[in-house]
C-alpha cells in the first residue's frame, strides 16, 4: 500500500508543478512561504511545518457604488508538510501532505482559504507492544504502528500583516479534517485545528 501512496503523491506533486510552470509568470516575483504552528487534534497536542510555493495570482477589484474600489488577491498555492500529534495511551501520528490552496487576501489584510490533498500516515502505538510466535516466545516489537494513506480537507482564516504594514508575516487558524484509510476495512476522520504564522522571506507586492 505504501508504494501506492508514494505514486499517489507523486502524481498529485507533477500535475501541480505543470501547472505552476504555466501561471507562474501571473506572480509579481518568485517567492515561498514558511509555516510553523501548534496542530492540535480536539485536545491533543502536536506540531506542523511546511512551505508554500504560489503558483498563479490575481488582483481583483471590487467596485462599490458612492465608495472607492476595493481589491484583493486569488491567490493558488502548492505546499508541503509535515505534521505530528500525540494521542496518549493511543498514538503519536506523524503524517506527510501535499496540498493545493486556494487564498483570498483582502487589502486590508484579511485572509480566507481552503486548501485540500493526499498525504501518507504513520502511528506509534502508544503502549508496549508485544508479539507471541508458534512456539510460545515473547518479544517487543519496537516502533509498532500502521501505515495509511490519508486525505486532508481544510479551511480558515488569518490576517496578512504585509499588506498594510509591509511586514513579512500572516497569522492564521485553520480547521482540518483528516482522513486516514484503511482503517480497520473502514474511513477514519480525526478533526485538527492549526493555529500558526507564515512567513514570506521575500514578500513584496
Amino acid at each position: 500500500m505504501l508504494k501506492h501512496v508514494i505514486f499517489i503523491l507523486f502524481l498529485f506533486s507533477y500535475l501541480l508543478c505543470q501547472a505552476q510552470n504555466d501561471s507562474i509568470n501571473n506572480l509579481p516575483e518568485s517567492r515561498f512561504n514558511l509555516k510553523l504552528s501548534s496542530n492540535s487534534s480536539l485536545i491533543y497536542p502536536g506540531i506542523s511545518a511546511g512551505i508554500e510555493f504560489p503558483v498563479h495570482q490575481v488582483r481583483n477589484q471590487v467596485w462599490i457604488v458612492k465608495s472607492p474600489s476595493r481589491s484583493f488577491y486569488r491567490r493558488r498555492y502548492i505546499s508541503g508538510n509535515i505534521s505530528w500529534y500525540h494521542h496518549p495511551e493511543f498514538h503519536d501520528n506523524l503524517y506527510l501532505t501535499a496540498e493545493w490552496i486556494m487564498r483570498r487576501t483582502r487589502s486590508g489584510g484579511f485572509t480566507s482559504e481552503f486548501s485540500a490533498g493526499p498525504g501518507y500516515s504513520r502511528t506509534f502505538l502508544g503502549g508496549t507492544t508485544y508479539k507471541v510466535s508458534d512456539n510460545g516466545a515473547v518479544t517487543i516489537i519496537k516502533n509498532a504502528g500502521y501505515s495509511y494513506a490519508l486525505i486532508t480537507l481544510g479551511g480558515g482564516f488569518g490576517y496578512d500583516f504585509s499588506m498594510k504594514k509591509r511586514i513579512p508575516v500572516s497569522v492564521f487558524s485553520k480547521m482540518n479534517l483528516i482522513s486516514m484509510f484503511p482503517y480497520n476495512s473502514t474511513l477514519y476522520f480525526r478533526p485538527v485545528l492549526e493555529l500558526g504564522v507564515r512567513y514570506s522571506p521575500s514578500h513584496n507586492y
